[in-house]
């Protein structure tokens, strides 16, 4: 087992190099707006392993929607419970229908939800500036919600920029930098996950401050502060679509196999301890939940971003 772990650390590592440039760091948003769900370290995991993924969940999970893993799948490894064991994660097309089989839950953005995707948006966030279009105000929404999460993480990375190229900025071009990579990503993930093809609207050069985050330390930190905000619009976008999806629409996977895309998925709040328990098993710098005031933990309640545990709920 311990080769296992090392193996993951070693494969962890060598992914991240690969994101550190545009191409790749766009695939892997892309794959990211399809498993928003899990944490960064977990997803960069599931990237490595099973870059077409399209949903992914644990065993029992998918057991509780009737669709036990087809024999002979071995699923993604992520490590849990402090490095003392491993949990496998399986995608959709890892697992077969049966009698007791449930909808599953899982959304598509067709041309007609983005009215309402919108809407939805606009109730959230307030009125969103120089949205022009659909893909316009994906980007206004990504715009503001980097403006709303940017601080989260700046200390950490503040923290931990020693020996990468962010070492040299004084503390307004670090929030520069790092808010210019952190908004267009967050963009990319919106636009790649409702159907928007991204390149029209984010460029290479969009991209160009990616190469300064050179360590794992500063890649895992803004790797991190991209999925819970690219979460954060994801979540209200989900909950509008699945509201307005009349009936199940059906998903087909390259083998053919027919699924259907219907029901809730809920979130929990991005950071718990079995996040903490990853980053520190890949030796990434440890992310905590970040923090909320109790009008944000209001917002994201309503969203669906966090489940109603009134001991959580910020004084």
């Amino acid at each position: 087992m311990p080769a296992a772990y090392d193996s993951l650390r070693a494969l962890s590592r060598q992914t991240m190099k690969g994101l550190l440039n545009v191409p790749g760091w766009q695939k892997f948003l892309a794959f990211a707006g399809r498993s928003f769900k899990l944490p960064f370290p977990a997803q960069v995991l599931a990237y490595a392993q099973r870059p077409e993924a399209f949903a992914l969940m644990k065993s029992s999970e998918w057991d509780a929607f009737g669709r036990p893993v087809k024999k002979g799948n071995h699923g993604i490894p992520v490590p849990e419970g402090g490095g003392k064991k491993l949990v496998y994660y399986y995608d959709i097309a890892d697992t077969r229908e049966t009698d007791k089989s449930k909808p599953v839950p899982l959304w598509r953005v067709q041309p007609e939800h983005q009215k309402g995707i919108v809407k939805a948006l606009e109730s959230y966030f307030g009125k969103l500036e120089d949205a022009s279009g659909f893909a316009g105000t994906l980007l206004a929404a990504a715009r503001k919600a980097t403006a709303y999460t940017v601080d989260d993480r700046l200390d950490d990375l503040a923290a931990h920029r020693p020996g990468s190229l962010l070492e040299e900025l004084d503390g307004d071009s670090l929030l520069a930098a790092y808010s210019t990579v952190m908004e267009n990503s967050v963009g990319y993930m919106l636009l790649a996950r409702c159907g928007v093809e991204p390149t029209p609207y984010l460029i290479g050069e969009d991209f160009r401050g990616l190469l300064d985050f050179n360590t794992p330390s500063t890649l895992s930190i803004l790797g991190s502060a991209v999925v819970e905000t690219a979460a954060m619009c994801l979540s209200v976008i989900a909950k509008a679509v699945r509201g307005m999806q009349a009936s199940p629409v059906p998903f087909q996977s390259d083998a053919g196999e027919r699924y259907t895309l219907q029901g809730r998925w809920e979130l929990s709040v991005v950071g718990g301890d079995a996040d903490s328990i990853l980053y520190r098993f890949l030796d990434l710098p440890e992310q905590g939940p970040a923090s909320a005031s109790r009008k944000d933990f209001e917002q994201w309640l309503a969203a669906g971003f966090v489940q109603p545990v009134t001991a959580a709920i910020p004084a």
